[in-house]
């Protein structure tokens, strides 16, 4: 029976824990050696451990995420872009989303600190 309601807790805290994901994250990342941050508007949309939606630097300009999830706090997704692909590696705390960004061009890797708020 005690192993039940467990099971049952741990279900339903997932459940909760799944929704604070889905939807509008905003901030910027800064990438090392930078003087300043490049905006970020990222539309998370969650399901079990499975993570879809868009990201890029406002409404005007998405791009969809690929390879998207979600292990316990853990974030990873992936954007491509004309010219570069980003990989997103974030620690969720409370309704904050930040952590490192690698960024892959051509003839290039540059490396990122990233901060994101849930918007209200």
């Amino acid at each position: 029976m005690l192993k039940t309601i467990s099971i049952a807790l741990a279900l339903l805290s997932g459940g909760l824990y799944a929704q604070e994901l889905t939807g509008k994250w905003m901030g910027s990342f800064k990438a090392e050696g930078g003087d300043h941050g490049i905006p970020q508007l990222i539309i998370l949309k969650q399901s079990g451990a499975k993570l879809t939606g868009s990201g890029g630097p406002d409404d005007s300009e998405q791009y969809p995420i690929a390879n998207g999830t979600v292990n316990g706090d853990k974030v990873h997704f992936e954007l491509t872009t004309a010219r570069s692909k980003f990989f997103y590696n974030l620690t969720q705390k409370g309704g904050s989303l930040n952590g490192e960004l690698e960024i892959k061009s051509v003839n290039r890797v540059a490396r990122a600190t990233v901060d994101l708020k849930k918007a209200k």
